[in-house]
C-alpha cells in the first residue's frame, strides 16, 4: 500500500443518493419524532452520541485502509492487490462501499441511545405497576449502577429531572439476577 490516498466517493455518491451525509440520515430519522423528544436530543447530548456511534459503526464495516471523513471515503490510492478481499465489490471488481454498509442499522443506533426519564424506566422498562415508578425506577438505577448522562428540565413542568441511555438501561436491566435461561434445570 503506497502513502498516497485518493477519493472513493462521497456518501451522496456512493451510499445514498438524496443524502449529504451520515449526520443528514440521522436528521431524518430522528425528525419523524416529536420536537420535545428531537430537542431533548440535542440539549441532552443524545443526537451527538448517535451520530458518533453511526459513525464509528460504519468505520468498522469499512476496509482498515478507508474511512469516512466527512463526508467523503479516503482510503489508499494505489491498493494491495489483496487489501480488499473478503469485502465486496461491483461487476467490474472495485469496492462496493453501499455493499459494505448495508448492514448498518440507524435504527437500533437510535433506541440505545434515547434518553429515558425514571417515570418512563419504572412503568415500560420495568413494567411497574406502583403509582410512583419513578421512585421504583430510581431504585433500580441505583442498585444496578446505572448512571443518569443528563440533568435537565421536565419538558411538561420545567422541573429538572435525569435522563438515563436506554440502552444501558435495558443492558443492565438484562443482566440482573434471575433474568435469561435457567441452566440449572439442562444439567438434571
Amino acid at each position: 500500500m503506497s502513502d498516497t490516498t485518493k477519493s472513493y466517493g462521497t456518501w451522496c455518491n456512493r451510499i445514498n443518493q438524496y443524502s449529504t451525509s451520515p449526520d443528514a440520515d440521522v436528521l431524518n430519522v430522528i425528525n419523524g419524532g416529536d420536537s420535545d423528544w428531537r430537542e431533548l436530543l440535542e440539549n441532552s447530548g443524545a443526537l451527538a452520541l448517535i451520530r458518533d456511534e453511526y459513525r464509528n459503526a460504519i468505520n468498522a464495516a469499512l476496509p482498515p485502509s478507508i474511512s469516512l471523513c466527512g463526508d467523503e471515503f479516503i482510503g489508499p490510492a494505489y491498493p494491495d492487490d489483496d487489501e480488499f478481499d473478503g469485502y465486496a465489490t461491483d461487476k467490474h471488481g472495485a469496492l462496493d462501499l453501499a455493499a459494505v454498509l448495508e448492514d448498518i442499522d440507524l435504527e437500533p443506533i437510535v433506541e440505545r441511545n434515547d434518553p429515558l426519564t425514571l417515570e418512563s424506566i419504572g412503568r415500560h422498562e420495568l413494567k411497574s405497576q406502583s403509582k410512583t415508578p419513578g421512585k421504583v425506577a430510581s431504585a433500580a438505577m441505583a442498585r444496578y449502577g446505572v448512571k443518569a448522562f443528563y440533568h435537565g428540565p421536565n419538558p411538561q413542568s420545567g422541573r429538572a429531572q435525569s435522563y438515563f441511555l436506554a440502552g444501558e438501561v435495558r443492558a443492565a436491566l438484562e443482566a440482573r439476577l434471575g433474568q435469561g435461561k435457567r441452566t440449572d434445570r439442562d444439567a438434571a
